[in-house]
């Protein structure tokens, strides 16, 4: 058994398995090494009470103390650099060197930025330190534009409009949140976005930033109209940090590859989790950004460093919170056949009558009754009526 488990990356799915390694029992060294310079947190508070300042601190992962009581050292505001699997070693930034016998990959990815000269009015939000720059930036009767309409850049432009700042957000795609949410769905988010005043230019693209008469911005956009702004916040999406694990020679396709217990196919020694993680199924690699998946790929990497049995994984699931109002999101709905409408806010999608995934809008109750019914024949009727338990649908 592996004595020495170093692990790169100190975010969500990094801390969450050093913690799940210690609870499973391994008593050897866990040494968590991370760029910046606060402990594991998780991320999805950062969009929403962090970044309106009703939360003082992001989400920790555990508290201070709980570290030292796990024995886990983490090292914070360090970078690695390289991998070198023939010593078992890690080179950090400083020249220092890290010894492993295991070693977990979990950087996840630095933020995709505008093709554009950088500019002091524009934002990129992936960290708490993001977070808090453009809190201090976010003034009541401000002017905000968001570059963006997935998740992040929505839940921001929801945020900023509750801090009293005026928010448009502009997205490339035919519609918002084209990339992980059914496009129904989507139009009932843009509904409630446009109840609190946010608008919304579809097919739009940023071209170029020119400095205003008043010190503001002027967005000037690919159709020729601009956007006078304060505040600029970025969220297109993520660039993997796969550039460590391809100079290794550990084999990369949009994330680093990794079998279904996460473990690297060239090394036996190599896991990828959470973002990282390009996982194969069906022949596709594929990768998920969620909180539920740093959780899960924590544990499975965890269980397979220490020989022991895979355990039955959980239907993937993700949420998103935005002008009051709770999307969550249930296994894969583009699988299905058939959409089953439970009355105005849940959508049920079923393949050859059985359920293959769900969204629900402000209804837990029924988003908790379909996570147990998930692959399982039900009678589209009975599925259909709000007036019905859900769990009566099981045919």
């Amino acid at each position: 058994m592996a004595e020495r488990i170093l692990i790169l990356g100190a975010g969500h799915a990094g801390g969450a398995t050093a913690i799940t390694l210690r609870e499973l029992g391994f008593s050897g060294s866990i040494l968590v090494v991370g760029d910046e310079t606060h402990p594991p947190y998780e991320r999805p508070s950062l969009s929403k009470d962090y970044l309106s300042g009703e939360a003082v601190d992001p989400v920790w992962l555990a508290p201070a103390e709980r570290w030292a009581e796990l024995d886990v050292t983490l090292k914070l505001g360090a970078k690695a650099v390289a991998i070198d699997r023939d010593r078992g070693e890690v080179r950090l930034a400083d020249g220092s060197i890290e010894a492993f016998d295991t070693l977990v990959l979990a950087m996840g990815g630095r933020v995709r930025r505008l093709p554009l000269p950088d500019h002091p009015a524009v934002r990129y939000l992936r960290t708490a330190d993001d977070a808090r720059a453009i809190a201090a930036e976010a003034k009541p009767g401000a002017r905000a534009l968001v570059v963006g309409g997935g998740v992040i850049g929505l839940e921001a432009a929801s945020t900023l409009r509750g801090l009293g700042l005026t928010a448009t957000v502009i997205e490339a795609g035919e519609r918002l949140l084209g990339r992980n949410v059914p496009a129904e769905a989507a139009e009932w988010l843009a509904a409630a976005h446009a109840r609190i005043g946010v608008e919304v230019k579809l097919g739009r693209s940023l071209q170029a930033l020119e400095d205003a008469a008043d010190g503001a911005v002027l967005a000037r956009l690919d159709d020729g109209s601009t956007v006078e702004a304060d505040l600029i916040v970025v969220g297109i999406g993520i660039i993997p940090s796969t550039e460590m694990a391809e100079a290794a020679g550990l084999p990369v396709a949009g994330g680093v590859l990794v079998g279904d217990d996460y473990r690297s196919p060239a090394d036996d020694r190599i896991f990828a989790v959470g973002d990282l993680a390009a996982r194969v199924r069906d022949g596709a690699a594929a990768r998920m950004e969620t909180w539920a998946h740093a959780q899960t790929s924590a544990r499975a990497a965890a269980l397979a460093i220490l020989g022991r049995p895979a355990e039955a994984e959980p239907t993937p699931w993700f949420w998103t919170a935005q002008c009051d109002h709770n999307l969550q999101i249930l296994g894969d709905p583009t699988a299905g056949d058939a959409v089953v409408a439970r009355g105005e806010a849940v959508r049920l999608y079923l393949r050859d009558g059985a359920l293959v995934g769900a969204v629900c809008l402000d209804q837990p109750r029924d988003f908790a009754t379909a996570r147990r019914l998930m692959g399982k024949t039900l009678i589209a009727e009975t599925a259909g009526d709000p007036a019905t338990d859900l769990r009566k649908a099981a045919a």
